[in-house]
């Protein structure tokens, strides 16, 4: 070991390591610090850097709803922020700050009011789309109005027709400026439909006030939707068809029973289909227990005829002759 640490060679050798050993340290903490430096100057970028975008904030009106009734104005306002990105990022998500105008100290008629934000923080910077707003203020009203169902009847099918709509809501409360109350002329639940109808309409339909001249009015409505059934049948027709008198019930071997009634016709109600169908109608007349010439009221019942709805009358008078065979 002696005569290796004497050797020149060695010596040689030992500083060449020593030499690499250093260049590696050295090399490495250049490369620590660039890093660290570089990692820096990003976060401070990060935090630094400013974003733009572009919100649609719902506006908000200070005023006495209760006694008057705002009309003309948009229901949102267009804001752009501008700031550090992260406070840019938060606000746009959670959106706490209001948009609004303050009408508090305003009398009934029309005005162009300033709007105004609230709420936004200090280091963020924003313009507005629309610097003022044109309202109307009136005095306030509420009403009720009965309503019916707007139904374009024309879309039922050939052969077949709309009967009474029935609606979730009988009436509804209209509020709005008393300018506008005062014109409605009606309130409709408008029901939208395919054309060539052969099933019943059940739908949730929208409501709607309207003027004389069929125009939609600028009011509230409470509520604004209903339920609405339409029935669609085949279309009723009548006839008039011979009555059919047959005996029923018990009766005897040895005996027979012959009817007559001063009614020759009755008149049938139902769909075209059902009718085109029938020429006499049939009468049952219970002969159980009838031994001798007798007159008897019978009803007649449609239940057993298929598409037919009513017949009239609805009862007949019927003589019954009795013949017994000997």
């Amino acid at each position: 070991m002696k005569k290796f640490m004497n050797s020149s060679w060695s010596m040689r050798l030992l500083a060449l390591i020593c030499a690499l050993v250093l260049f590696a340290y050295v090399n490495s903490s250049k490369t620590s610090n660039n890093s660290s430096s570089l990692t820096n100057n990003i976060s401070k970028t990060t935090l630094t850097s400013n974003r733009k975008v572009t919100i649609s904030a719902p506006l908000e009106l200070n005023v006495n709803s209760t006694k008057y009734f705002v009309t003309g104005y948009p229901e949102n306002i267009k804001i752009t922020i501008e700031g550090p990105a992260a406070l840019v990022t938060t606000t746009a998500n959670t959106q706490n700050f209001k948009v609004y105008a303050d009408l508090s100290d305003l009398a009934v008629g029309r005005h162009s009011v300033k709007v105004k934000v609230d709420g936004l923080n200090k280091e963020l910077s924003y313009s507005l789309n629309q610097k003022y707003i044109h309202i109307n203020i009136q005095p306030r009203r509420t009403a009720t109005y009965k309503v019916s169902a707007d139904f374009n009847d024309s879309n039922v099918a050939s052969g077949y027709e709309a009967g009474t709509a029935r609606l979730g809501t009988s009436s509804v409360k209209v509020t709005g400026a008393v300018s506008e109350v005062s014109k409605v002329a009606k309130v409709v639940a408008v029901v939208n439909t395919e054309k060539n109808l052969t099933k019943s309409v059940n739908q949730q339909a929208m409501l709607e006030a309207l003027d004389a001249n069929g125009q939609t009015l600028n009011v509230v409505l409470t509520p604004s939707t209903t339920s609405v059934y339409i029935p669609i049948t085949q279309a009723n027709a009548t006839k008039d068809v011979a009555v059919d008198l047959k005996a029923s019930g018990k009766t005897s071997a040895d005996t027979s029973y012959s009817f007559s009634t001063d009614t020759k016709s009755v008149k049938l109600t139902g769909s075209k289909s059902a009718l085109a169908k029938l020429s006499k109608f049939p009468v049952n007349v219970d002969v159980t227990g009838v031994t001798e010439t007798t007159t008897k009221t019978v009803k007649l019942s449609t239940s057993d005829e298929d598409g037919v709805s009513a017949v009239s009358p609805t009862s007949i008078k019927v003589k019954i002759t009795v013949k017994t065979d000997n």
